[in-house]
């Protein structure tokens, strides 16, 4: 009975981290689909997902250092046989040294860089080369194929996209004002209708964590969704949203 007491609170953070992980997951896109009165699960993007799961897991190690009992039986899991004083050290690593590693974290990723960039912000940065290539197969296809993929990109729009851009497409979902700068206005004939289809299947693939370091920092907190959605779902994606905003891609140039 004494060695199932001690390993109590070390399964139950264990647990807990699960259910977590299980709620963002399954039960949370479910119940913003019921809040939102959607048709559609509303998924939790994976880089929201990852923060949540780092912030549970060292709440958990937190907890457990809160006082020797606690520390002494979650430990007890990890290290059965180690002595009070290796224990007392770990303990006191743990209490101190997470939250300081967290702050430190936090302070060198948001406070301004001491260095100017090195040339002038530009609105959209330069398409990478591996992209310049790409077109959207669903733009030249016939008018059945073009109406079905729009219809389901809207729906895929409404999925991954909306809680960010809005369902209108106008930069007004309820997580915008949660950012330091808001989504932008697709609507505006001033942003996705000035770049073709494959930059802003660059931009939705790998967001903001892809874009090139000249005129940095930049301040996109657009997620990568290379992990989450296939190539098609992107284009689909981008059919549904430039037909939501209302307006469309700027043509290629033919370069003679």
């Amino acid at each position: 009975m004494a060695n199932k007491r001690k390993t109590f609170l070390f399964i139950w953070i264990l647990t807990a981290v699960v259910c977590l992980f299980l709620f963002l997951k399954y039960a949370s896109p479910k119940i913003f689909q019921m809040l939102m009165g959607k048709g559609h699960p509303m998924p939790t993007p994976s880089t929201l997902m990852m923060w949540y799961m780092i912030m549970g897991i060292l709440a958990g190690l937190v907890y457990a250092t809160t006082s020797n009992k606690k520390f002494a039986d979650f430990l007890s899991f990890l290290l059965p046989d180690q002595g009070p004083m290796i224990k007392f050290f770990l303990q006191k690593t743990l209490f101190v040294g997470f939250p300081v590693l967290v702050g430190w974290f936090v302070y060198t990723w948001s406070i301004p860089g001491a260095a100017s960039p090195v040339e002038l912000r530009i609105q959209h940065p330069t398409l990478p080369q591996d992209f310049e290539k790409l077109e959207n197969p669903f733009r030249q296809a016939d008018a059945d194929v073009q109406r079905k993929s729009i219809e389901e990109g809207k729906i895929l729009f409404q999925t991954y996209c909306r809680p960010c851009h809005g369902s209108k497409a106008d930069g007004n979902g309820p997580f915008a004002n949660s950012f330091r700068l808001r989504p932008i206005n697709f609507q505006d004939p001033g942003t996705i209708a000035t770049v073709v289809d494959n930059y802003l299947f660059w931009r939705i693939k790998d967001g903001g964590p892809g874009l090139p370091s000249e005129s940095t920092p930049w301040d996109s907190a657009m997620p990568s969704w290379k992990d989450d959605l296939k190539d098609d779902e992107i284009w689909k994606i981008i059919m549904g949203e430039y037909d939501t905003a209302g307006v469309m891609p700027r043509q290629r140039e033919k370069l003679e």
